[in-house]
């Protein structure tokens, strides 16, 4: 994992079951330690938000399923964000502990991975996965997942990619609030909503994506992300005693599950 001096852990919290009107609570040191360090900024990742979800009720994480890309990807964007909604999609499985969808994201990870030439730093990790995921032993694939991640935007950035690095980090990131918004919509209540006060987050990306190179600039995808980040922005960016109402928290599911569907498209 990427550490640096000075870390801004995200006020990130759990959501409840509909009927519960309790109060998320924040994320233990133990859980921010599971975070993704970008720079000055902590990113908790999926698998910490998903649990967090669960020290709150039973959740039917497997409702949340994606089925993987039906066309090939194309441009080295476009598979860098995808790879980091699997990695998302990982976490998820091991939530819902799912043995067969483990195994089903980590197999489109190796595929995705040799696409940039990456499949051999990917080989050793993708049999662990499965090894973990036959032996029912989810706070180790968790703990794996994370490793994947990490040594995926190591070698990302050795072969000079590292621009990569922050696409597979929006590309998780995206994920986590899409599954986080839709659970919140179908189960909403204003104390669970805060889980989306997350104005710093938006801010960098922004700041990331504007000094892209022109090349990975141009790709679509990309340009639909830049525009549409202000607006997530704004989801993410309010009071914390004023948290989002249902409708709100209903358009956030809709534009991060757009934004999604965009990532997992052939370009035009």
């Amino acid at each position: 994992m990427f550490r640096f001096a000075c870390l801004f852990a995200l006020v990130a919290s759990a959501g409840v079951a509909c009927e519960t009107e309790v109060a998320p609570p924040p994320l233990t040191g133990e859980q921010i330690t599971g975070a993704t360090f970008i720079e000055n900024l902590s990113i908790p990742n999926a698998g910490e938000l998903f649990a967090a979800f669960n020290k709150l009720g039973k959740h039917d994480w497997g409702s949340h399923f994606r089925k993987p890309p039906a066309a090939p990807l194309l441009s080295r964007p476009q598979i860098a964000l995808s790879i980091g909604v699997l990695i998302a999609d990982g976490f998820l499985a091991a939530e819902a502990q799912n043995r067969q969808e483990v195994k089903n994201v980590s197999r489109e990870i190796k595929l995705l991975t040799k696409s940039l030439g990456l499949e051999q730093d990917f080989v050793g990790r993708n049999n662990s996965i499965a090894d973990l995921a036959d032996q029912k032993q989810w706070d180790a694939l968790d703990e794996e997942l994370e490793a994947v991640q990490n040594e995926l935007a190591a070698s990302m950035a050795g072969q000079r990619d590292g621009e990569l690095v922050t696409l597979m980090a929006l590309g998780g990131w995206l994920r986590s609030l899409e599954v986080v918004s839709c659970h919140l919509a179908a189960n909403y209540t204003a104390d669970a909503a805060k889980i989306l006060r997350q104005p710093p987050v938006v801010g960098y990306f922004a700041a990331r994506l504007n000094v892209l190179s022109a090349k990975n600039k141009a790709a679509p995808i990309v340009a639909e992300l830049d525009r549409s980040l202000p607006a997530i922005g704004a989801a993410l960016s309010f009071p914390a005693d004023n948290p989002p109402s249902g409708d709100a928290v209903a358009e956030l599911r809709d534009l991060t599950t757009g934004l999604l569907n965009r990532i997992a498209e052939t370009p035009k």
